[in-house]
């Protein structure tokens, strides 16, 4: 499976991947939906998204569970398709367990008020200020973003911005820039990341930042909720221990909670476990397939087991750095090394091994 990017060009559709140059030209048929929804179908006529019924298929294999699902692309109401799934998918587990994380492209097809009853968190990017732009985004990707996600929290509907620090933003005065403007639009809640170098990510690995930059930009952005009040600063998984590595409890979530769903059905140990094609990162991070197997029965396999058996090995550490950057020959025993660089490569080493 490839990440497919549609673009119209007269009566053609250009649809191209990262994994290919060449890319596939359809004809642009006006009475058959979007460009996207047509990229969409010829996807799912090679094999390479599921269809409407498969994606229902997925839903009726969460049964038993009471899943958080997470609506996210890409860009995934680019589609009709795709909204309407997530319509089921509200009234079915309930709106508050369904989460929207989308771009102001996407959304610019409806109206709030027809997307506020189906979600209980709208979720955004937003990682650059417009005074500075950003190397890998769109000029106004950013802005689009929050005026979209402003309407939302104006709603009642929670929101959450999403900031993957680079060596670009973790400079002070774009920090405090973005933290003021997220301020002013009553954004609830910041989600501070780290870069990852998967997916189309795999291609700014060089942008990541030190160890030393994102304490200093962690330092700076607890100073302004100090001051601020909110948006209120969260911290994904592996640098929540950076942050406090007296914690107690694993903060990586990969398997016990958390998983990623690619658009054929496959189910992967982490949504990050996506290679620069789109494809799975490695057969070693492949699950099943949720489009075809029930989620209770993937749940009881042999290599799940064995991944919950395993998980505090590298305890604080994130298996997908870990995976990435460990020198060990098996697959499977590079994702539980303690080999994230967020440790293994600043100046005040930490040994995990006491939680293994």
């Amino acid at each position: 499976m490839v990440a497919v990017q549609a673009t119209k060009r007269g009566g053609l559709i250009h649809l191209r991947s990262h994994a290919s140059t060449q890319g596939e030209v359809l004809r642009y048929d006006v009475g058959n939906g979007t460009l996207y929804d047509q990229g969409m179908a010829e996807l799912q006529r090679q094999g390479l998204e599921l269809g409407r019924a498969g994606k229902l298929r997925v839903l009726d294999h969460l049964e038993g569970c009471l899943p958080k699902i997470d609506f996210s692309g890409g860009d995934p109401l680019v589609a009709a398709e795709n909204f309407e799934v997530m319509r089921l998918a509200a009234q079915r587990f309930g709106r508050e367990q369904i989460t929207l994380t989308a771009t102001g492209a996407g959304l610019a097809k409806y109206k709030p008020e027809e997307i506020v009853p189906w979600i209980g968190e709208f979720n955004f990017t937003y990682d650059t200020v417009s005074t500075t732009g950003s190397p890998h985004r769109e000029a106004g990707y950013a802005d689009g973003n929050l005026r979209r996600a402003a309407q939302f929290a104006l709603a009642g509907v929670r929101t959450r911005a999403e900031c993957p620090l680079s060596v670009h933003n973790s400079k002070d005065d774009i920090l405090r820039r973005l933290y003021v403007d997220l301020h002013e639009e009553g954004i609830e809640t910041l989600l501070v990341m780290r870069l990852f170098p998967v997916g189309r990510g795999a291609f700014v690995a060089s942008d990541i930042p030190t160890p030393e930059q994102y304490r200093r930009a962690l330092q700076l952005l607890r100073e302004l909720e100090a001051h601020f009040g909110k948006p209120k600063v969260k911290l994904q998984c592996a640098l929540r221990f950076f942050d406090h590595q007296d914690m107690a409890e694993n903060p990586c979530d990969l398997v016990r909670e958390s998983f990623g769903l690619q658009a054929d059905g496959t189910l992967l140990a982490s949504a990050w476990a996506v290679g620069p094609s789109g494809a799975p990162l490695h057969d070693a991070l492949v699950l099943g397939n949720l489009a075809t197997t029930p989620l209770q029965e993937i749940l009881q396999s042999d290599k799940v087991q064995q991944y919950e058996a395993r998980l505090h090995e590298n305890f604080g550490h994130c298996k997908i750095f870990s995976f990435l950057n460990s020198r060990k020959k098996s697959p499977l025993e590079r994702v539980f090394d303690q080999a994230d660089p967020l440790y293994t490569v600043a100046e005040d080493h930490v040994s995990v091994a006491h939680f293994a």
